[in-house]
């Protein structure tokens, strides 16, 4: 009986400890293909995020035919902006945020949430960055 008490106890950590990590579903709003983008300007700080943030996230883009522009100060007029915040180590992500807004009046269009935790460490390990941002892209653009 004392080891299926521990055997018990044992499973309940194991599962409890194995939380998924990657996209928080319930924070997910995807955008909508009406919408239409084929051209994102891309914002956001890059203290924190990996090294090679910005090149994986335009390639992600890429693969979903859209084109993202490095945009560096507020004077370029975008139809769509893609904001994003990242934390993480030179090599990977930790978080990450993406929101798609509407160049015009800043209008939500759609938003992703990342967190690195349980399996996806896993995942990561093997997918690296370009897997991260691959994931949050393919997320966030699901209907195209």
């Amino acid at each position: 009986m004392k080891k299926l008490v521990l055997s018990l106890c044992g499973a309940l950590f194991l599962l409890s400890g194995c939380s998924n990590g990657g996209v928080d579903e319930d924070a997910l709003t995807a955008v909508d293909k009406n919408q239409n983008i084929r051209q994102v300007c891309i914002k956001g700080s890059t203290r924190g995020a990996p090294d090679d943030f910005m090149d994986s996230l335009i390639a992600s883009l890429k693969k979903k035919n859209i084109i993202g522009e490095r945009v560096k100060d507020n004077r370029t007029v975008c139809n769509h902006i893609l904001s994003f915040s990242a934390k993480g180590n030179r090599n990977i992500i930790a978080r990450a945020r993406l929101r798609v807004l509407s160049g015009i009046n800043n209008q939500p269009l759609g938003s992703v949430s990342y967190k690195l935790k349980g399996e996806e460490k896993d995942r990561v390990a093997q997918v690296g960055l370009q897997g991260q941002t691959d994931l949050m892209v393919n997320q966030l653009f699901k209907n195209y």
